[in-house]
């Protein structure tokens, strides 16, 4: 685009919003350091605008405003949300502190106990928006802040609000949404209905690489990666890792079942086996 975004953004939300600095993008939006009109420091997140474009906003902003149900310590809250020209946006609460991405690209493998204490505090986030019918589907180390030493996940149900308001014109826009090492069989699939246990075969990928520095399947190609979860037997993550608890290890591998009644019946299932 001709105009600079922070700028297009900031002439389009003046009224609303005061843009700091850029803090970080995704494949569906790019992440802004704001004050509200209060002061108050937000998360603004702005759709791409080559994505902004594919999505009919008010399907979107309606599906986002289902996520403003949420309230647990270890979910980031959304606060608001709307469309400006063609700025369509979602505010969220602003949590300082490194994503679990940049902790594990710093440690590679994290201590036993605290992945056990970061699979509890996402399992009981994961419940709590499942009993609110909420499936997040894209949970990734991307997604996961860790601040004040409390483990947040962010950007619930956003994957599903672009997937349904895009629908086909998602493909053309050329924005990827998603990470394959991550994705449930059933989503890789292109299963229109996916459940809770989606997201608990995701957690178990970001919780085997917390452990083991590598996701369970890995490969350059990324259709290969695709491939192997939906053929390949997992690695049992004490083959990486010998010092893994029965328990943890026993947990991860029901979680990454091919079929998704194999799998935990429930976020509190898992996050039950993980502390027994």
């Amino acid at each position: 685009m001709a105009r600079d975004l922070f700028t297009a953004v900031q002439q389009a939300l003046g009224d609303l919003y005061t843009l700091e600095r850029e803090v970080g993008r995704g494949g569906g939006a790019r992440v802004f350091l704001a004050r509200n009109r209060a002061g108050e420091e937000v998360a603004l997140k702005v759709l791409h605008p080559e994505l902004a474009v594919t999505v009919a906003a008010d399907r979107f902003l309606r599906e986002v405003r289902l996520c403003g149900r949420l309230d647990h310590p270890n979910i980031v809250r959304l606060l608001d949300s709307g469309e400006a020209d063609w700025v369509v946006y979602y505010a969220m609460s602003y949590c300082p502190g490194p994503t679990l991405r940049e902790g594990i690209t710093r440690a590679r493998s994290l201590p036993i106990d605290d992945v056990i204490r970061l699979g509890t505090e996402l399992l009981s986030a994961l419940h709590h928006a499942h009993e609110h019918s909420i499936v997040h589907r894209d949970v990734k180390p991307e997604n996961i802040v860790i601040s004040g030493g409390r483990t947040m996940l962010l950007d619930f149900g956003i994957a599903k609000a672009i997937a349904d308001s895009a629908g086909e014109n998602l493909t053309r826009s050329g924005v990827a949404l998603g990470t394959c090492t991550y994705m449930s069989p059933e989503q890789i699939r292109g299963l229109r209905d996916i459940d809770h246990r989606s997201d608990l075969y995701s957690l178990a990928c970001v919780l085997f690489e917390c452990l083991t520095g590598r996701t369970p399947f890995v490969h350059k190609v990324e259709g290969i990666v695709l491939q192997k979860h939906l053929t390949e037997p997992p690695p049992r993550v004490e083959t990486l890792r010998s010092d893994t608890p029965k328990r943890l290890a026993d947990a991860l591998d029901r979680a990454l079942a091919k079929e998704p009644a194999d799998r935990w019946p429930t976020a509190a299932a898992m996050r039950q086996a993980l502390t027994d």
